[in-house]
């Protein structure tokens, strides 16, 4: 049993969001414009929202999504309530680069558990790159959560 893979009850979640179809490494630059919209005003780390991704091509669909209660000044930008929920959770600490190896953990424990995995899954950046320095991406702090289906 892997101790970092946790099952936790995530609450619902107020967000100003963006939708995002197309190759994933162009979604971070619309950050910023989510968070000038809401005047800086998050309370939380931003994170993706997948509803689905193929690793071959780097093509996802997906939802930048940063939270607030903040009304977002600006009409492409979206304010929602996301839904909570049980949630299969791991925290990966590293480069974006080897998160595939925190996925296939959870996979492997959903399956032994017998867990039935949805979408959308959410990546939440609590610690990665500034605006202007990159920093040591051995550093980073992402936590993925993925929702269980309830029976």
């Amino acid at each position: 049993m892997n101790e970092s893979i946790t099952i936790e009850n995530v609450e619902p979640l107020k967000v100003a969001s963006i939708n995002y179809e197309g190759i994933l490494k162009g979604a971070n630059k619309f950050f910023p414009k989510i968070f000038k919209s809401i005047k800086g005003q998050n309370n939380g780390a931003p994170f993706f929202n997948y509803y689905f991704f193929d690793k071959n091509n780097q093509m996802a669909k997906i939802e930048l999504c940063v939270p607030t209660n903040e009304i977002p000044n600006n009409n492409s930008i979206e304010s929602k309530t996301i839904k909570g929920g049980l949630f299969l959770c791991k925290t990966h600490k590293g480069s974006y680069s080897n998160l595939q190896k925190s996925y296939e953990e959870l996979t492997i424990y959903a399956e032994e558990h017998n867990l039935k995995l949805s979408t959308p899954w959410r990546e939440i950046f609590v610690k990665g790159p500034g605006l202007f320095l990159k920093g040591n991406e051995d550093n980073y702090i992402t936590l993925i959560q993925i929702p269980i289906l309830e029976e």
